[in-house]
């Protein structure tokens, strides 16, 4: 594993993002860098090892914060596909996050996912199951489970004002998101803040109201402590459930503390400028995270 070398920049530039030039660090007349916020992007073939990586840089800034005992993952595991299809983040990443999780101190950690397909068989065929329980940790299907739900209130929401949200996700020390980017028919693409729709009881509600204002509202009240975005394989379309006809595989995670940051980056893959995708413009208007990369810090890792 190593940082890319300005040898080797284009190449991985190229390779993983479309051709699309990443922004470096920007230095003041004073030499030292602009404060910008920091977005990791990892490329490497090994899903495994792009998620040790992950998890090296989290502990690195601070872990999952103090005292963390337990923390809520949100992986997609709602469509009842093989990890290769794309639909559902790829186990393996989701294994080694449980493995280093729980080496760093923390005690539980669960998985609740409101899946589209049943939560039997799409558990199972995602992988992320069996995963789980080899951890010891509890997959949770909030389907069944409506008692989970708690209403809040989205006080900075423009459309969505009120949300039923499952529980798990409000009581815990600390959540990660481990979205799986993909093309999506409604939001154009689906990856880190579209991810949140699986913690909610009625999204119909804002696939009725306004996808993307709903989207954009949602993460206005709701942040995770990190974002982890799947992009080791991506459905280019036929998402979200697939199987894509064009199945691309950037090899790619893209981590970040801040949502909207990641999401922006990931649209490179997709060949979108992050304003042309509305709730990431909406994110913009509304204050609520930076999808300009003159202001992100980023940096580029090839893991091998």
């Amino acid at each position: 594993m190593k940082t890319i070398d300005s040898a080797s920049r284009r190449t991985f530039v190229k390779t993983t993002v479309a051709g699309t030039a990443v922004a470096a660090v920007a230095p003041t007349a004073s030499g030292s860098p602009v404060d910008k916020v920091d977005v990791w992007i990892l490329h490497g073939k090994d899903n495994r090892k792009l998620m040790e990586k992950a998890m090296e840089i989290v502990m690195a800034q601070g872990g999952f914060g103090s005292n963390v005992k337990n923390l809520t993952l949100k992986v997609n595991a709602g469509w009842a596909r093989e990890p290769e299809v794309g639909a559902n983040t790829h186990p393996d990443l989701v294994d080694v996050f449980l493995e280093k999780a729980k080496a760093s101190g923390v005690q539980e950690i669960k998985l609740p996912e409101h899946p589209c397909n049943s939560a039997k068989i799409a558990f199972k065929k995602s992988g992320i199951e069996q995963v789980a329980k080899k951890h010891k940790c509890k997959m949770i299907d909030l389907q069944k489970v409506k008692k989970s739900y708690r209403s809040v209130e989205i006080s900075n929401g423009r459309k969505l004002k009120e949300a039923e949200v499952a529980a798990e996700y409000l009581d815990a020390d600390a959540v990660v998101n481990i979205p799986v980017a993909k093309h999506h028919g409604g939001a154009t693409v689906s990856s880190a803040m579209k991810n949140w729709m699986g913690i909610i009881k009625d999204r119909r509600h804002w696939h009725r109201t306004d996808l993307h204002q709903c989207i954009a509202d949602f993460c206005s009240f709701y942040t995770p402590t990190w974002t982890i975005v799947d992009a080791t394989r991506c459905m280019m379309d036929h998402g979200p459930q697939g199987p894509a006809k064009n199945l691309k595989e950037p090899n790619l995670l893209i981590i970040s503390k801040d949502q909207v940051v990641a999401d922006a980056c990931v649209m490179d893959v997709f060949e979108h400028k992050p304003r042309d995708i509305k709730y990431l413009k909406y994110a913009e208007e509304m204050g609520i995270g930076v999808i300009d990369k003159s202001k992100m810090n980023i940096h580029e890792i090839e893991v091998g």
